[in-house]
């Protein structure tokens, strides 16, 4: 008798707007964490859309241009 196979496995699809969404949570947050303010952050986050970049990449985009924000300002 052998062993039985494994089924294999599938690899799990990540749906895009799971993924966007998790992006702009994270765009959201670091935005917060820069201005200590939740309406603060969802301004900023709001004045870094750029209309050239598709819909599908707004929030990496926004996300980006947060993290070079970060990386600029003085460390405490």
């Amino acid at each position: 008798m052998g062993k039985a196979q494994p089924a294999p496995t599938e690899k799990p699809t990540v749906r895009p707007a799971v993924t966007q969404a998790a992006i702009l949570r994270d765009a959201v947050m670091t935005a917060y964490s820069i201005t200590g303010s939740l309406s603060a952050a969802t301004v900023l986050c709001s004045s870094l859309v750029d209309e050239d970049v598709p819909e599908q990449l707004q929030a990496g985009a926004v996300l980006s241009r947060l993290h070079h924000i970060a990386m600029r300002r003085p460390k405490h």
